[in-house]
């Protein structure tokens, strides 16, 4: 389907899908997808779409607009934007993009994660993989034999995944802090009944505190105090099951105050009690 908007040139094309409600309620679904070629009077500003663009830009530069910033993303790089919101994005010259929108299932708190690690602009590992991915999509929403919804909702998955784990650090030139990391964790496993605090830890390895925090974030997918609480309930259920430690003695050794912290804490995320689960059969 040929499009006609201001700076979009002839040969472009742009498809459009609607979901089922199985879709709506379950999966992650396409609702556009398009393989533009745009001159610089391409210019789009709009107040919402109610999905998420997922633009791969192939040749040319793309400038989107955030928090009144304009950031410019150039041939092999990705951009995802919350379109839910007002946007703006055009090109000072020209590009080439494979794009798709998409929505369902939990695609807003994965995009807030995708956001929070990398901002919107993503320099992806596999470039080749996720152009595949979005040509798949654009090319079953143009094909005459639809593509199934749950291939849809699988490519898109793989899609995020791709933007979840761009380049390393290292392979964008700049610092490598994966010993650092492991440093870290290595500490934290050895230290689990201390006090262990995010300065603490970011002073172990040289970095500030904020700095110390997305690092290992980026690294790791917890930020430092969550790590520390998934690692004592790691330990304390091993302790559960291998050990005739006393609920409380457990406690203390994994690193919480209290007996009664510890229950809340280790009910909460397993939702049974800690003598329940020193019960189960694995």
């Amino acid at each position: 389907m040929k499009c006609n908007e201001t700076g979009v040139l002839k040969k472009s094309e742009v498809y459009f899908s609607s979901p089922s409600p199985l879709a709506k309620k379950i999966y992650f679904y396409p609702i556009s997808a398009g393989h533009f070629y745009c001159d610089n009077n391409y210019h789009l500003i709009r107040d919402n779409y109610n999905s998420l663009l997922i633009t791969h830009i192939i040749d040319g530069t793309f400038t989107y607009v955030k928090d009144g910033r304009h950031q410019t993303a150039r041939k092999g790089d990705t951009v995802i934007l919350d379109c839910y919101k007002a946007h703006e994005y055009y090109t000072n010259d020209s590009f080439e993009s494979i794009w798709v929108h998409v929505s369902g299932a939990n695609s807003l708190e994965i995009f807030k994660e995708i956001e929070a690690l990398e901002d919107n602009l993503i320099k992806c590992k596999d470039v080749q993989h996720l152009k595949k991915l979005l040509f798949r999509i654009f090319d079953g929403m143009k094909g005459e034999i639809p593509t199934s919804e749950l291939n849809y909702s699988l490519d898109i998955y793989k899609i995020f995944t791709e933007l979840l784990n761009p380049q390393s650090a290292k392979t964008k030139g700049e610092i490598s802090y994966e010993d650092s990391v492991h440093k870290v964790k290595e500490y934290i496993s050895d230290n689990l009944n201390e006090g262990i605090t995010v300065k603490s830890l970011a002073e172990l390895v040289n970095m500030s505190s904020s700095h110390f925090s997305r690092v290992f974030k980026q690294q790791t997918g917890f930020s430092p105090y969550d790590y520390i609480l998934i690692s004592r309930l790691n330990r304390a259920k091993y302790l559960l099951q291998t050990t005739n430690m006393t609920i409380a003695s457990i406690a203390y050794d994994v690193g919480f105050n209290s007996e009664s912290n510890f229950i809340y804490f280790f009910t909460e995320n397993e939702g049974i009690s800690p003598g329940k689960f020193r019960k189960l059969k694995f």
